[in-house]
């Protein structure tokens, strides 16, 4: 465990870092300053939204079941019981409040400048959890290739250590949203928040310990909650004579967010075993990516009207 919290103290400085060196390139001291004291905050926030997601959504359906709320897990400091997306909506808070108490302006370019930072602090975070047992890993493989990386436990069994692929997603991504122009303050932080989103949908579902409602993984909903947030956002800013036909593209995403869920049941009822494991995922990352494409038109389009 303190290996673990070496690597995430480490990982927070060193994107925080490297946040703070991507404003001081625009020499501008107030950006570096915001940066400074995004550190903190993102911190305290993430640990805390973390912890208080994790309560909330682990325990609601008891509650609603029973009648009861039990609180002893807001004191459970075990990894296995945090929320992995609540915390990165506690860092999202973390930089608008650095924003609003150092005066910069406009937030929006602040958190344009945190999307490469931020995708490697989950990236960074992901890696953290090879310190966690079989916490991060997916199914059982008898024989595993050098492609597929494996975690093995006390018995010896390799698990796919899916987190390394979270990992792998989350650079990726950081890079590529240095393809995105930031003309207008906010795209490139949407889009890459968006994406990661995408990729969240597919790897969360290939985890075996997760938050669970019946067979929907909870992170799986959050994260399809933010990404249709986003595409209402998208479409709501687009050119306004198109009346209510811009957010065609956000009932389009729906559809989609639909045949998740449904590919999914068929993924855990199907007799296959193919279908149980390989063809499931192959149908949803299909989806996901008519997803990304559906997201990327209104947004595109925000840049080319502004």
């Amino acid at each position: 465990m303190s290996t673990y919290l070496i690597i995430i103290l480490c990982t927070g400085l060193a994107a925080f870092g490297l946040f703070a060196l991507l404003n001081a390139r625009r020499t501008e001291s107030r950006g570096v300053l915001a940066a400074a004291v995004s550190f903190p905050l993102c911190a305290v926030l993430g640990f805390v939204f973390a912890k208080l997601f994790y309560v909330f959504l682990s325990e609601v359906e008891v509650f609603l079941e029973w009648g009861e709320w039990e609180w002893d897990a807001l004191f459970d400091l075990d990894p296995s019981a945090f929320c992995f997306t609540g915390g990165a909506v506690g860092v999202w808070i973390g930089i608008l409040l650095a924003s609003r108490i150092t005066g910069y302006r406009p937030a929006a370019v602040l958190a344009d400048r945190f999307a490469l930072p931020g995708a490697l602090l989950i990236a960074g975070l992901r890696i953290a959890e090879v310190e966690l047992g079989t916490l991060g890993t997916g199914r059982i493989v008898e024989n595993p290739s050098f492609l597929i990386p494996v975690v093995y436990n006390q018995y010896g069994e390799g698990h796919i250590a899916v987190f390394v692929w979270e990992a792998i997603a989350a650079v990726i991504i950081g890079l590529l949203s240095l393809r995105i122009r930031d003309e207008q303050p906010g795209l490139r932080f949407e889009i890459t928040v968006f994406r990661l989103c995408a990729c969240q949908v597919l790897l969360e579902n290939m985890r075996r310990r997760a938050m669970s409602w019946g067979f929907v993984k909870v992170e799986q909903l959050l994260c399809a909650v933010i990404m249709m947030a986003l595409m209402l956002i998208a479409c709501a800013r687009k050119e306004k004579k198109q009346g209510a036909f811009r957010f065609l593209p956000a009932v389009y995403l729906f559809v989609c967010i639909g045949a998740i869920v449904g590919i999914e049941f068929l993924r855990q009822r199907s007799p296959s075993q193919f279908m149980g494991m390989y063809g499931g995922y192959m149908m949803m990352a299909a989806v996901l990516c008519v997803m990304l494409f559906i997201y990327q038109v209104p947004a595109l389009n925000r840049r080319r009207h502004h």
